[in-house]
């Protein structure tokens, strides 16, 4: 049986007319994984610029519990229903979270966009000062990657999605895998990193790294999934939330190679170069449906002429 879907639950879940328009065109879904299938084709592929501002025009702030307080419908109730993890930050909090706000839509001429359920205040203020530093063609990919996560979490809401068999078992697995644990070891970060610079023989410690999800139905869109630096031991433990699976897909982890370098040439002038070669280093990799409740750790080793990378353990 096919999905009834109207045009007012579609701009509930995304507040764009030329989006809305573009999935009623594709009906009948005859799954919710059809109507997925359906919105996420008519956002990265048909949906023009100004559709996409549109949807993010219709966002309240995130932290902004005044403005939230005053807006009223379907929309705002989801809005009020996703930031609720914020509704108990610290007013100074919130007021770095404002100020940044401001900042990022004098920068890239719209506000900052993020899938925020279940996510507290000081970790949306790491992500919009993480994001002020991209370039607007890359923050306008990243902020449209964001709203169609958005997206299909209010279709899955609001359609009253059925999860597939798959995903039940894929989750039970994860809760087995949980409940399973030796006693005193807890869960961890399902992808992490290290790096090690091979011209000192020792871990490369404060370096920026990346980690990216390539969006599903784009063929160049990407988002935004974690962040953080090395530690004294060249190691991010914490890259993503301690969970026992991860969602597949391709990955994108990226290394600011350069801004440590500098540090090293400060230390060793008579090696370093003044121009790094390699800037920074992507690195790929694909996780199968049937891998999500592995760990993944994907090391970096590095020095200013060459690098390699291998899945670690």
């Amino acid at each position: 049986m096919a999905i009834p879907v109207s045009r007012e639950t579609l701009l509930t879940c995304c507040h764009s007319g030329a989006w809305a328009d573009a999935v009623l065109a594709k009906q009948p879904f005859q799954s919710m994984e059809k109507l997925i299938e359906g919105a996420r084709s008519a956002w990265w592929n048909e949906t023009p610029i100004t559709g996409w501002l549109e949807a993010f025009a219709a966002h309240p702030r995130l932290g902004d519990r005044r403005g939230l307080a005053q807006r009223s419908g379907a929309f705002s109730d989801l809005s009020r229903d996703e930031q609720s993890s914020a509704a108990g930050a610290a007013e100074a909090t919130l007021a770095a979270l404002a100020d940044w706000n401001a900042r990022y839509e004098a920068r890239f001429g719209h506000i900052f966009i993020a899938c925020a359920a279940g996510t507290p205040a000081d970790r949306m203020l790491a992500m919009v000062k993480q994001r002020y530093t991209n370039d607007p063609a890359t923050e306008l990919s990243v902020a449209a990657g964001e709203q169609m996560k958005i997206t299909e979490l209010r279709l899955a809401k609001l359609v009253g999605a059925v999860p597939s068999p798959a995903d039940v078992a894929a989750r039970r697995t994860g809760q087995l895998q949980a409940h399973l644990n030796p006693p005193g070891e807890s869960l961890r970060s399902p992808i992490t990193t290290h790096v090690l610079d091979t011209a000192r023989g020792k871990p490369a410690s404060g370096v920026r790294i990346v980690l990216e999800r390539a969006a599903p139905g784009s063929s160049n869109a990407w988002q935004h999934v974690g962040a953080g630096k090395t530690n004294g031991d060249g190691r991010v433990p914490d890259l993503l939330p301690p969970a026992a699976s991860v969602a597949p897909g391709v990955y994108r982890i990226t290394f600011d190679t350069s801004e440590y370098m500098r540090r090293c040439r400060d230390e060793h002038p008579a090696f370093f170069p003044a121009k790094p070669f390699y800037p920074r280093v992507s690195v790929f990799f694909e996780i199968l449906e049937s891998q999500v409740n592995d760990h993944f750790h994907v090391p970096l080793t590095w020095n200013p002429y060459g690098y390699s990378t291998y899945r670690g353990s």
